[in-house]
């Protein structure tokens, strides 16, 4: 089972990947970095602020693995929301509003479940 270790909420100084949306974490942005313990090996773990909230929200960490949640899982996870919610019967498509990279579709999804709470 991962275990985290530390986690802390710095400002970017240099670029990353998201390790859930696989999406790029600018410098000058704010992200979360997990200090983690898996099977022995220490490890960071580096996502959007935004991607973190999501998960948590969605409650996708429950139904990991001993492993935790990986990036497959999240976008994965993305696309079934964006299918199930902004599928067009008609047209046969996705609502042209959501042909996003995942990080976007994250906060599309943040400011409906939002909307949703309100």
């Amino acid at each position: 089972m991962v275990r985290v270790l530390k986690e802390i909420s710095p400002m970017a100084k240099k670029t990353h990947t998201c390790e859930l949306c696989a999406c790029k974490i600018i410098p000058g942005q704010k992200y979360v970095r997990q200090t983690c313990l898996y099977d022995g090996e220490v490890y960071d773990f580096i996502m959007h602020q935004e991607c973190a909230d999501l998960a948590s929200k969605r409650k996708l960490y429950h139904d990991c693995d001993d492993s935790g949640l990986d990036g497959d899982s999240f976008r994965a996870t993305l696309e079934e929301y964006v299918h199930c919610n902004h599928y067009d019967n008609e047209a046969r498509k996705i609502d042209s509003n959501w042909d996003l990279t995942s990080y976007d579709i994250v906060k599309k999804i943040l400011e409906e479940i939002k909307k949703e709470i309100n």
